[in-house]
C-alpha cells in the first residue's frame, strides 16, 4: 500500500445526506456543550413564560419528582444549570478534558460514559437525599463532567497536567494524583454535609460521577474488543492503568532489513494519522529519521 492509499491522503468524502448529515469530524463534546447552552436559554424563556422554577420542577432531579414518576429527571437534570457561572465551569471542564477522552474512547463510548456519570451521580444523590429527606432539586452537568475527568485520569495516567492554582500559581500533577485529590475533597465535602454543614455543592453526585467514570473505563479495559487510541498504550488492547513515565511505554521492533523497516514506517504513519505526531516515542522518531536519511 502506498502512502497515497492511506485515508488521510485522500480528499474528504462528500456527505450523502440531503441535509448534509453528520460531519466527518463530528464531536460529542461540542454537541453536548451546544445542547447544555441551548437548554440554559430555554430555561430562561420557560421561567419567564410559565413562572420561575417551572422548568426545574419538571426536569430537575428531586425526591418529590421521582415520587411523582418523573424518572426522566435522572438524566435531564444534567442539562440544567443554576446560573452562568455554573454552566461556564462545567462546560469549560468538559471541553478541555473531554476532547482527549473522546479521541481515546470514540464517540459512542464517550457518550455512554458521560450519561452513565449523570445516571450514577443522580442515583447516589437521590439515595443519600432520601436519608436526609431533602427537599432540594439537583441540577448541573457536574456528575457527568466528573465521570469524564475520572475516565481521562485512567486512560492517560502518565501525562503531567499543568494548571494555575488560584489562576496564579502553576502546578503540575499526574492525572491519577489529581483523581485521588479530587476524590478526597469530595468525600470530605460529603462528610461535612452529613455533619450538618450547609453546602450548595452536590458532593454525592460528584462522587457518583467519579466512581462511574472509573468503573466504566476499567470495564472497557477488560473487554477483549476494547481498543483505545491512547498514545500511551502498549498495544491495541489497552493501556497500563498503574501509570508511570511516558518512557515506560516503548514500542520496539526488529528493523534489521528493508522489509521490516518498511512495515515499521507503515505502522508509524498509521499512528501519526490516528494520534498525531506528538504521540510518537523517541524510538519511532529515530526510525523516521533513519528512513528519511535512507532516501537522500
Amino acid at each position: 500500500m502506498s502512502i497515497y492509499d492511506r485515508d488521510y491522503m485522500k480528499p474528504p468524502r462528500r456527505q450523502n445526506s440531503r441535509f448534509g448529515g453528520l460531519p466527518a469530524e463530528w464531536s460529542p463534546v461540542k454537541t453536548l456543550i451546544f445542547a447544555n447552552v441551548a437548554v440554559f436559554f430555554i430555561e430562561a424563556f420557560a421561567d419567564r413564560a410559565y413562572g420561575a422554577g417551572t422548568f426545574f420542577e419538571w426536569f430537575g432531579l428531586s425526591l418529590q419528582g421521582l415520587g411523582q414518576g418523573r424518572i426522566w429527571t435522572l438524566l435531564t437534570y444534567s442539562f440544567l444549570h443554576a446560573d452562568i457561572l455554573h454552566i461556564f465551569c462545567n462546560m469549560l471542564g468538559l471541553f478541555f478534558i473531554g476532547k482527549y477522552l473522546e479521541k481515546a474512547l470514540g464517540a459512542g463510548r464517550f457518550l455512554a460514559l458521560y450519561f452513565s456519570g449523570a445516571l450514577c451521580g443522580g442515583l447516589l444523590w437521590a439515595i443519600l437525599a432520601a436519608f436526609q429527606n431533602s427537599p432540594e432539586v439537583l441540577v448541573g452537568a457536574s456528575a457527568s463532567v466528573m465521570a469524564v475527568f475520572a475516565g481521562f485520569c485512567i486512560v492517560y495516567p502518565p501525562v503531567p497536567i499543568t494548571f494555575l492554582l488560584f489562576f496564579v500559581l502553576p502546578i503540575s500533577l499526574r492525572p491519577l494524583t489529581m483523581l485521588k485529590i479530587a476524590a478526597a475533597l469530595e468525600f470530605l465535602g460529603l462528610a461535612y454535609t452529613f455533619a450538618g454543614g450547609d453546602a450548595v455543592v452536590a458532593y454525592s453526585a460528584h462522587i457518583g460521577g467519579l466512581v462511574s467514570g472509573v468503573a466504566f473505563v476499567c470495564a472497557l479495559r477488560r473487554l477483549k474488543n476494547a481498543h483505545f487510541k491512547s498514545p500511551f498504550a502498549r498495544s491495541r488492547a489497552g493501556w497500563n492503568p498503574k501509570g508511570g513515565r511516558a518512557s515506560d511505554y516503548p514500542f520496539k521492533v526488529n528493523i534489521s532489513d528493508s522489509k521490516d523497516l518498511s512495515r515499521e514506517i507503515d505502522r508509524i504513519l498509521d499512528k501519526i494519522s490516528r494520534d498525531g505526531f506528538a504521540s510518537l516515542s523517541d524510538e519511532e522518531r529515530e526510525t523516521l529519521r533513519r528512513a528519511r536519511d535512507s532516501l537522500k
